[in-house]
């Protein structure tokens, strides 16, 4: 029986019977892996300090079938100061449910966890504000999966720098105001303009926010969060459209976010 050393993160914890627990391992090398952590329910368990959800650790195990089997390891980063707040507690399971969306067994993901790993230190450590980490990991990870979006220039009039211009979310690119009219203009023309409406997704975007957009999507991954949006209604827009660009392309929600959203919602009302 071959025993190996991995390096992962736990994304996802189940309990099995009255002391076990499935781990769901997001890896460089192996992509998401399930292991049995057998005991680790038990407080007294010698596998629980490599158990829990949100630690990155070596992990000792060997492979059974399609499962592997935890024998041991050692935590490297615990990430212990995420149930210190309720919001970041709720980010970090958002966070982890859309990885586990973008990745699967047997396909390599040093990408998405090296990804992972950066914004859970940063949700962590409070280094910069919630809703900026929570985008630029949307940006990012729909980058790394592929979908990038074209934030150069519009897309129809190669224009740079206009004062107005949209993100066409299901295209992936960018369209400015003028040529916005006039592509409506020629589809009501024509007849189709109620039909293509309806199907357009668009977020209206200023150039602070494009040039966040370029940032984050071409950034090492080590200054991803190194950008800063000083106008509140920037922050906000850059916000939404990493959000609905990455639900869009996905073609899904999660349950994280909107209890995220739901809470944070609640704790503002509380305040005012």
């Amino acid at each position: 029986m071959l025993h190996e050393a991995i390096d992962g993160l736990i994304v996802r914890v189940k309990d099995a019977g009255d002391h076990d627990r499935y781990l769901s391992v997001l890896t460089a090398e192996k992509g998401r892996i399930m292991m049995l952590s057998k005991g680790s329910r038990s407080m007294r368990g010698e596998q629980m300090a490599v158990s829990q959800l949100y630690t990155y650790a070596n992990f000792e195990c060997y492979r059974k079938g399609g499962l592997y089997i935890l024998k041991g390891g050692s935590p490297i980063r615990p990430f212990y100061e995420l149930s210190s707040d309720i919001d970041r507690l709720n980010l970090a399971a958002y966070l982890c449910e859309v990885t586990c969306e973008l990745t699967d067994e047997g396909e390599e993901a040093g990408e998405m966890l090296r990804l992972l790993l950066n914004s859970l230190h940063a949700v962590g450590r409070e280094l910069y504000p919630q809703e900026m980490i929570k985008a630029a990991f949307e940006l990012r990870a729909a980058t790394v999966s592929g979908y990038a979006p074209d934030t150069e220039r519009c897309a129809f009039c190669g224009c740079e720098h206009a004062e107005e211009a949209y993100l066409d979310v299901m295209n992936g690119a960018v369209i400015c105001s003028d040529c916005l009219g006039k592509r409506n203009a020629a589809q009501k023309n024509t007849g189709t303009y109620d039909e293509i409406r309806e199907a357009d997704l668009l977020c209206p975007v200023t150039q602070a926010v494009l040039a966040a957009m370029r940032y984050v999507t071409a950034a090492p991954p080590e200054r991803l969060f190194a950008f800063d949006l000083k106008e509140e209604e920037d922050r906000h827009l850059f916000s939404t459209c990493a959000e609905c660009y990455l639900l869009s392309h996905l073609g899904r929600g999660f349950d994280s976010l909107n209890f995220y959203h739901a809470m944070r919602q609640g704790a503002e009302r509380k305040t005012k």
